[in-house]
């Protein structure tokens, strides 16, 4: 990272923070969590979608994406069923693909103060 990069990164935080004085600052995406999605079959990186639960807060949605810049998700149910093989179970076959929307907020899983979030 360069120094105009965490100056990028500390004006684009700053005025999320100015717009969103009492929102959540961040997300904690853990180590095994990104594994898990990177370590899928032709995964090449994980896109991370914006959503609001059901109270209203913002959360994150990560899939990962293949060399063609496509979401990896489970094919329809009706396709999973067809593709699976006799041998494996449904759930393994479904075990194939990871989405995650489980990421602890800051706060409370906040930083110190710091350039990014204070």
């Amino acid at each position: 990272m360069t120094n105009n990069d965490l100056q990028q990164a500390s004006a684009w935080t700053r005025n999320y923070r100015n717009q969103n004085p009492t929102g959540i600052k961040a997300h904690c995406l853990s180590a095994e969590t990104l594994q898990s999605i990177l370590s899928q079959k032709d995964c090449v990186g994980v896109r991370a979608y914006y959503g609001l639960d059901d109270a209203g807060q913002p959360q994150l949605v990560l899939v990962g994406y293949d060399a063609n810049d496509h979401d990896m998700l489970p094919a329809s149910p009706i396709m999973a069923l067809q593709s699976v093989e006799s041998k494996r179970s449904i759930q393994e076959a479904e075990l194939s693909v990871s989405v995650s929307t489980n990421h602890q907020p800051c706060p409370p899983c906040c930083s110190e103060e710091n350039i990014l979030n204070s």
